[in-house]
């Protein structure tokens, strides 16, 4: 499979640009990402995909998977919170609702950097594609909070 694939979206994936920042000034040590994620009723896949008439939620869940558990060893993501955006207290919205916000920790940037260029990560993205109508992806810091 080449990269982007054929249906690649820069508002959807990071763009080759962004993906060099990281990789080339992105923070040492562990690093969070912040999903705001907004999905398609029906998931758009290409033309007789097997997974076809599935929803956009069922399809990122296919994705999700993907690089927590077939990609794991070489992501080593561990989802910290994976759950709907229930609603603005505060501020504006101009992109509209969420339907759901996924934060993810890596234990660095070269294992999301790993997973991005692993070969059945890449063959996967068919299944983010089809989900998502919209998306944000935010890295964040990854300073851990003491409660107690």
């Amino acid at each position: 499979m080449s990269f982007p694939p054929p249906n690649y979206h820069a508002d959807i994936d990071p763009t080759g640009a962004r993906i060099k920042d990281l990789r080339d000034n992105g923070p040492d040590g562990p690093v969070v990402m912040l999903n705001l994620l907004k999905f398609k009723e029906s998931a758009a896949y290409p033309d007789g995909h097997p997974n076809a008439g599935i929803s956009g939620e069922a399809a990122y869940d296919l994705y999700e998977a993907l690089f927590t558990k077939t990609v794991g060893a070489v992501s080593q993501a561990k989802p910290l919170y994976n759950g709907p955006a229930m609603r603005i207290l505060a501020g504006t919205q101009a992109d509209g609702d969420w339907d759901r916000m996924l934060i993810v920790r890596y234990p660095s940037r070269q294992h999301f950097l790993a997973m991005m260029a692993d070969e059945t990560y890449r063959e996967g993205l068919v299944h983010r594609y089809a989900a998502l109508e919209r998306t944000v992806l935010l890295q964040c810091g990854a300073n851990e909070v003491e409660t107690g």
